[in-house]
């Protein structure tokens, strides 16, 4: 029976109809796991582990004990529920976000909030096969700026090119209406792990990738509403590793062959190649091809076959596709010290390129990190020439948020005593000929300009459960824009804070 829930867990997050996202781990995971291994000493998102029977008996006898301090400890350092049996190993937690929110400078405005729920399962089937999954429903009115951004992501009709409806919430998906000025929206997302031999693994579902090891990534990130896709990963000669991914892409514009109100959207699809190399425990570099590609359907053509091919730079024997090539490289400098660095090209234009150059300083106070990173991507590195083949899935990018065309420079600093935490992040951009519309899949408005905008934001809180993620916090947020109204937004909440939302574009 516990193997049978289990699957059908798996199923539904595999085959799920409902608006996806990522299952990447939030930035507080992504900060922990970047620290170098000898100073880590809380892992990164913890894998499950595979108990024996003997393990579980004696862990059950000194359940029936504890009592009261058994049940405390997985309220604060646990899963809220376990269930191990045999060779399965099943691990439960919530997922919540509540929290409530005011724009200080527009009193007269409707009160924010977000009401999240949710529930997030993983676990191990036998010694060599993982999953996890998720399903959360989500209710949020958010701030000026972040309702224009969603807006303008919404989903086109035919005939109606440049008329947008609905909307698109970063890693949340396509929204409703709800109330006034508010959305619903909801997502449902998983993947499976299957190591068959020592050096193959073999994932599936639609958990999102983050290639880097910044606060941004210029080649792949969990800002898009995650696609399904297939993973295989290849390690040889002990410091390489190849990977294969396809992926199946929407952009949100229906398709012109039907004519309901919850047509197809128009399919695209992504075959990604990934070359690693770890010259040794202080140094790694990555190279990887992007390729955008038709996808075909009882509608549309057939795409090219190579598209399914695992060998790289096929891709480049075609016209009809659009592919973005990265290079990704970080190293450990001392103890406390990582330096990482993308470039990426489309291109052989200054336009069509992208750099990154950023640095982690860990400890510098007991339990802090300190990061600073630039970000400078040209006007036109993720577009393509057809606009229904750029690097985006479901209207949002595939990488930076902010889209194409601008200079960026993020400070961020954190520090823990204890579970007491404070957070400080400021974000520079710098828009010079931006145009907030060029990745969309349509023929849209060519309308540029120009901007400078500042987010500080600031957060205090107390971490519940460091191994969820789950806060008490309140967070005071400064956008300062050239063109746009200042907002100062304050915000107090309860989070299970395990994936990302990003606000500051």
């Amino acid at each position: 029976m516990k193997r049978l829930t289990c699957l059908i867990f798996l199923m539904c997050s595999l085959f799920a109809k409902t608006q996806t996202s990522s299952l990447a781990s939030s930035t507080y995971f992504r900060d922990v796991s970047l620290k170098p291994v000898w100073l880590s000493n809380q892992p990164f998102m913890p894998q499950v582990e595979l108990k024996s029977i003997e393990t579980i008996k004696q862990q059950n006898g000194e359940k029936k004990n504890k009592g009261l301090k058994n049940i405390k400890k997985h309220f604060f350092d646990q899963y809220l529920f376990e269930v191990h049996q045999n060779a399965v190993n099943l691990y439960f937690t919530p997922v919540v976000n509540f929290n409530i929110g005011q724009n200080w400078v527009e009193n007269s405005a409707p009160r924010l909030f977000q009401n999240t729920r949710g529930i997030y399962v993983k676990g191990t089937l036998l010694k060599n096969f993982s999953f996890s999954t998720a399903f959360v429903e989500n209710q949020a009115r958010f701030s000026a700026y972040e309702n224009e951004f969603i807006a303008n992501h919404g989903e086109f009709y035919p005939n109606a090119s440049t008329v947008q409806q609905n909307g698109v919430v970063p890693g949340g998906g396509r929204t409703k209406p709800f109330k006034e000025g508010a959305y619903d929206y909801a997502f449902a997302i998983g993947s499976f792990c299957y190591n068959p031999i020592k050096n193959l693994e073999i994932k599936a579902g639609n958990a999102q990738t983050f290639i880097g090891s910044g606060y941004r990534s210029l080649i792949l990130s969990d800002n898009s509403f995650q696609a399904p896709n297939v993973n295989l990963k290849y390690t040889f000669l002990k410091k390489w590793s190849y990977q294969a991914n396809r992926s199946r892409l929407l952009n949100l514009i229906r398709k012109t062959a039907y004519t309901t109100v919850e047509g197809y959207y128009q399919p695209k699809a992504t075959s990604r190649h990934l070359l690693n190399y770890q010259v040794n425990s202080k140094i790694q570099f990555g190279f990887s091809e992007n390729s955008i590609w038709f996808m075909g359907d009882s509608v549309t053509t057939t795409p090219n076959g190579l598209y399914y091919a695992p060998t790289p730079f096929l891709g480049l024997t075609q016209t009809e596709n659009h592919t973005v090539f990265g290079f990704d490289a970080n190293e450990v400098i001392g103890k406390k010290i990582r330096l990482y660095q993308q470039f990426v090209l489309s291109g052989f234009d200054l336009k069509k390129l992208g750099l990154q150059l950023g640095v982690r300083f860990y400890d510098l106070l007991p339990g802090s990190m300190l990061q600073f990173e630039y970000n400078k991507v040209g006007s036109k590195l993720y577009v393509a020439n057809e606009p229904n083949m750029s690097y985006t899935h479901y209207n949002l990018p595939l990488a930076h948020p902010k889209g194409q065309g601008f200079d960026e420079l993020i400070i961020r600093a954190n520090v823990s005593i204890n579970r007491i935490y404070g957070e400080s992040k400021t974000v520079c951009y710098w828009l010079k000929d931006y145009n907030d519309r060029a990745l969309l899949p349509a023929d849209n408005i060519k309308d540029v300009f120009k901007d400078r905008i500042i987010h500080q934001q600031f957060e205090l809180g107390y971490r519940i459960n460091p191994l969820i993620n789950f806060c008490l916090f309140g967070r005071a947020v400064l956008r300062i824009s050239d063109i746009d109204p200042t907002q100062v937004l304050i915000h107090i909440g309860l989070s299970t804070n395990l994936f990302n939302s990003y606000n500051d574009y």
